[in-house]
């Protein structure tokens, strides 16, 4: 097997409001494979920033990291009314359409990552439903060398009590200064990894022994990646021969990441297409599901 390493991509700024900033990731942004993302967004939102909208075909992620303050609301078309804090992971499958708005329940500074994922094309048509995992549900991982949360999927012999459509590792890791950690990368996998703080080094092991690196180029090391805050970039496995293994190393100061990797999805991505009718339906009928759903709480609310 062989692992492709992009080039680290600082991602574009967004600010949809001045109560929220966002570092936008599209898997346009990247000459390798960030499938099966389509999008990451890195948010600090402190008051409403979106109203009520679509999603479909895809699942939509949002990771709470542990700074934040406050909670997040998460209602939609499900009749699922959840706050969501500090650490926590909100799981929405969207499938063949659902309406969903997140927002600060009150005083709040929200920071975190909102993850979009593509599905399969079997898994596109599925009815909409939600879970949320808590963040002291969540695995976590203390050594010498740092902590790491695994919020998806399975890790050093630990594992999430997520259940996602598709496998998916999520991490959300912070490393002391000089510190590595090795995350497993089996073949046809796609990984994104992102310094959300400090520098971060990546470097390829095209299997876990006995390895040849892959020859230098006028650029560079195309087996060794180094990420300042704030950039990110992807690792592309091909789908022959054995595991390989990313390594993950912090610079002098503590090195705060998250990764995620899975199996690349081979049907277009949710957002390269446009919807068809019974999908135009399907999302009409998760705007009124919502907009029910939106008023019943409002009665509730009323009445305590």
């Amino acid at each position: 097997m062989t692992l492709h390493l992009s080039a680290a991509v600082a991602g574009s700024i967004k600010s949809p409001g001045d109560s929220c900033t966002i570092r936008q990731f599209r898997h346009t942004d990247f000459s390798r494979g960030m499938s099966p993302l389509v999008m990451v967004d890195h948010f600090v939102m402190t008051g409403p920033a979106f109203g009520p909208h679509p999603h479909a075909g895809i699942s939509a992620a949002t990771l709470l990291l542990e700074d934040s303050t406050g909670a997040m609301q998460s209602l939609d078309s499900t009749e699922a009314n959840r706050e969501i804090r500090a650490g926590d992971l909100h799981w929405t499958l969207a499938g063949r359409g659902i309406v969903h708005a997140q927002r600060p329940a009150g005083e709040a500074r929200l920071h975190g990552l909102q993850i979009f994922i593509d599905l399969p094309e079997h898994l596109k048509s599925l009815p909409a439903s939600t879970s949320l995992l808590r963040a002291w549900e969540m695995p976590v991982i203390q050594t010498v060398s740092g902590r790491i949360r695994v919020a998806a999927g399975s890790y050093e012999g630990w594992v999430s009590p997520l259940q996602t459509p598709e496998p998916l590792l999520i991490l959300d890791g912070w490393l002391r200064p000089g510190a590595t950690t090795l995350v497993p990368t089996p073949p046809g996998w796609n990984a994104w990894f992102y310094a959300v703080q400090g520098d971060l080094g990546v470097r390829a092991r095209h299997r876990r022994k006995g390895a040849v690196p892959l020859p230098k180029v006028a650029g560079g090391d195309p087996d060794f990646a180094i990420l300042a805050a704030g950039t990110a970039a992807t690792a592309s496995a091909t789908p022959d021969g054995e595991e390989g293994v990313l390594v993950l190393m912090a610079g002098k100061t503590p090195a705060h990441f998250v990764l995620i990797a899975g199996p690349a999805v081979d049907s277009p991505a949710a957002g390269r297409k446009t919807p068809a009718q019974d999908e135009h339906k399907a999302l009409a009928d998760a705007l009124a599901a919502y907009e029910t759903a939106e008023a019943d709480t409002a009665l509730q609310d009323a009445a305590a």
